[in-house]
């Protein structure tokens, strides 16, 4: 069994990611459970076999949020050494295209990583040349969290929340974000500034939000950051679903499409 986590917030076609979601779930026969966590402030409803949804927890966005779903599935379900976990944010059809080869490609990395690792987290794992420390774990690899696929024992490894994070931005302003250094190095401060106050553009139009939503995004950025970190401390393997000249290949055409669609939207 393979148990999806959908955190969701204002969806705009929720039937049609489900569709996608169940498309690539059940890809060679397995069965899939879709738990959809509701972070949004409207009701949500959907009459599908094995789609359930619950109200989620939007603390630390969508972290807590998956943090109930977890909760929730334990309690709930029996749960098996061998089912894997799929979790997911609602930008994954939003700010992402999953084209076919990508649904073959996460099947296939899927399939080895089972037979190569007990212990491992399967998704887009970006790396840098740089060695960052968030609450006193280093890592220089990490998952990005719209989309990643988790076995058992990487599954008991999770750790969602962590109140330190969310204490750490201690200022934000038009020009810069202050971190405490106890808690986040210089190395991952520079890496957020630059994503979320930079001098020129950033990510997701970053330097025109106001400071409100610029500290809630350097706050899931470090707990996306501290997921990877915590799992690598346990020893959980980091699975890149694009690694090879084949995942290039699907990237790269994956990112052409989603940039196509931005474009012809604005």
């Amino acid at each position: 069994m393979i148990y999806c986590l959908f955190l969701i917030y204002e969806p705009v076609n929720l039937d049609k990611s489900l569709l996608r979601l169940n498309r690539l779930l059940t890809l060679g026969g397995r069965k899939a459970q879709i738990i959809v966590i509701n972070n949004g402030p409207q009701r949500q409803q959907v009459s599908r076999e094995n789609v359930e949804v619950i109200q989620g927890d939007n603390r630390c966005f969508e972290f807590s949020g998956w943090e109930a779903g977890k909760q929730y599935i334990e309690k709930h379900y029996c749960l098996k050494s061998d089912d894997t976990f799929c979790f997911v944010n609602d930008t994954f059809d939003k700010n992402h295209y999953f084209s076919w080869l990508t649904v073959l490609l996460y099947h296939r990395k899927l399939k080895q990583a089972i037979k190569q690792y007990q212990g491992f987290i399967l998704g887009r794992v970006d790396t840098r040349n740089i060695a960052y420390k968030v609450d006193h774990l280093a890592f220089t690899d990490w998952v990005s969290s719209y989309f990643f696929i988790v076995d058992y024992t990487a599954y008991q490894a999770l750790v969602f929340t962590n109140p330190r994070l969310t204490d750490a931005v201690t200022e934000v302003t038009d020009e810069s974000i202050n971190f405490d250094s106890s808690v986040v190095d210089s190395a991952m401060q520079e890496h957020i500034n630059g994503w979320l106050r930079p001098e020129g553009k950033g990510w997701y139009r970053a330097h025109t939000s106001n400071n409100d939503v610029i500290k809630n995004k350097s706050i899931a950025i470090l707990h996306e950051k501290y997921l990877s970190a915590m799992l690598i401390a346990k020893d959980i393997a980091l699975v890149h679903v694009y690694r090879g000249r084949f995942g290039r290949i699907v990237r790269k055409f994956d990112k052409r499409i989603q940039d196509y669609r931005v474009a012809k939207q604005s």
